[in-house]
């Protein structure tokens, strides 16, 4: 079978957005030949720096000007040289809004990967009162927000009425819709086995390392690591003077004025995360806004390291509160449940052991290639 994916995120990169397209890029090349089609942000390295990498047979690499039109034109221009003739049984459309610039332009059964729900994003800003610059919303300015709500809940019904199959990242959001032609394509995690062993020897509860990881340029990233700061770390530290924390990935400005804050690292990007997985005792997802499934968790849940999180944070994952993770979207049951887990070894590797279960269970990469050749079985059959 041939496969086309056409995404705005480059599936090489170290972003949880990027994991997932090359996840599901992986899944279909055990089904058949893949090509790519991806927009590079402006700010993405040159090509001759950062050439892509993957299981594609051919790459079409354009530049994201952010407007759709614009996309779909220079598209459409590209496409005849690239692809000539050539057909393909599925295309995978990563986001909706590739849909919107790439629609109808090839030829193949339509996915539509919706992963994260911006109306649900720009839900949970609204209720914070703010935009997604963190910005305090006036009445015009709410009304506006909704308004746009509005039109991306309208744009779901359009797609999925368009394309052959809508993917979400988890059965909540999959029931949420209710479209009839959804299914779900988990997040998954590839674990370094080697690493992986190693920290199955890590002590519990003898730790002062906190890790939040992410791009942290993203604005749920950046709003959930200064809330972190200002309100919750001074509290673990009352209680655990010599806590620390990592933030770990591409940072805001506003993320890199957290440094000067006692107790706070701001790493940055580093290209692998295996020593500062290594290096936690706690990870945390502290996210008050955000949709679909958190990548990080996974991550966390595989490594061994007991994850502390918000209900947005662990939103669609089958974890238990006191199970696999503790959930706590208060402040002060937040800091103390850090707290915590930096000195309760037994509570730690109890948490520590079920999430590396729970895992094994539903979020290895053999789960998502199952689940995308399921997929691609339902539509080309």
């Amino acid at each position: 079978m041939r496969f086309l994916v056409i995404t705005g995120t480059r599936p090489w990169a170290a972003t949880g957005g990027a994991r997932r397209v090359r996840a599901a890029s992986e899944a279909l090349s055990r089904l058949g030949t893949v090509d790519l089609i991806v927009f590079r942000f402006k700010g993405a390295p040159p090509v001759e720096t950062d050439p892509p990498v993957g299981p594609f047979r051919k790459v079409l690499s354009l530049e994201d000007t952010y407007d759709t039109p614009r996309n779909r034109a220079l598209l459409t221009e590209a496409l005849p040289q690239w692809a000539g003739d050539e057909s393909y049984d599925v295309v995978w459309y990563d986001r909706e809004r590739l849909w919107h610039i790439a629609g109808g332009l090839t030829h193949g059964k339509a996915v539509v990967d919706v992963d994260d729900l911006e109306d649900v994003i720009l839900e949970r800003w609204l209720r914070l009162g703010e935009s997604p610059n963190r910005s305090k919303l006036d009445t015009v300015e709410l009304e506006a927000q909704q308004s746009e709500i509005n039109r991306l809940r309208a744009a779901h019904a359009e797609v999925a009425a368009a394309a052959d199959m809508l993917v979400f990242t988890s059965e909540l959001d999959a029931v949420k819709f209710a479209f009839d032609n959804s299914t779900v394509v988990p997040n998954t995690y590839m674990r370094d086995e080697g690493a992986g062993q190693e920290r199955r020897n890590r002590t519990y509860g003898e730790g002062d390392t906190i890790l939040f990881q992410g791009w942290h340029e993203w604005p749920p990233n950046e709003d959930a690591a200064i809330w972190f700061v200002r309100d919750i770390l001074p509290r673990v530290r009352d209680r655990c003077p010599q806590a620390r924390l990592l933030l770990v990935g591409k940072p805001s400005q506003a993320v890199r004025d957290l440094g000067s804050t006692p107790g706070v690292e701001v790493v940055g990007e580093v290209p692998r995360m295996g020593p500062y997985l290594d290096r936690a005792h706690v990870m945390i997802a502290p996210l008050r806004v955000g949709g679909g499934t958190r990548i990080k968790i996974l991550e966390g849940f595989a490594s061994g390291v007991p994850v502390i999180s918000t209900s947005v944070g662990c939103e669609g994952l089958r974890a238990e509160n006191g199970v696999h993770l503790r959930i706590e979207d208060d402040v002060e049951a937040f800091a103390h449940a850090v707290a915590q887990l930096l000195v309760d070894g037994n509570q730690s590797r109890s948490l520590a052991e079920h999430a590396r279960g729970l895992y094994e269970e539903r979020y290895t990469p053999h789960a998502a290639n199952e689940a995308v050749r399921q997929l691609i079985e339902r539509i080309t059959t």
